[in-house]
């Protein structure tokens, strides 16, 4: 039996908690218990959470670019459609930009050093 590495282990749990929560809030939903749409508006969190999940004892430098990409989408999806600061989609975008242009860099430094090339976990 292949035992299961960490960082995979930590994934299928908090995919199966989102789903129990997200079950949980659907069916009071139903039920008129618990309005969801109130806290639909923090679904960019879910993605920052999944960045978070890829950087915590992360097993390879891919993995945590990963996750420093998925962490910055999901606040800079939240800060869009919020309009936290006033920004909008059509302030930030040059920010996705930016960030593409920092991995690239990054990426050729841990090419060069020899690390991003070796196989992930």
């Amino acid at each position: 039996m292949k035992e299961y590495s960490s960082h995979h282990f930590r994934s299928q749990v908090l995919f199966g908690l989102l789903f129990i929560v997200a079950g949980v809030a659907l069916f009071l939903d139903r039920s008129n218990i618990f309005e969801v749409g109130s806290i639909w508006r923090y679904w960019p969190f879910l993605i920052v959470l999944f960045g978070i999940n890829k950087l915590v004892q992360f097993s390879h430098p891919r993995v945590m670019l990963k996750g420093f990409w998925l962490v910055f989408v999901g606040l800079w999806l939240y800060v869009s459609i919020e309009h936290v600061w006033g920004l909008e989609f059509s302030d930030t975008w040059p920010m996705l930009v930016i960030a593409w242009g920092i991995s690239l860099v990054v990426k050729s430094f841990l090419k060069s050093s020899g690390h991003y090339c070796l196989k992930e976990n």
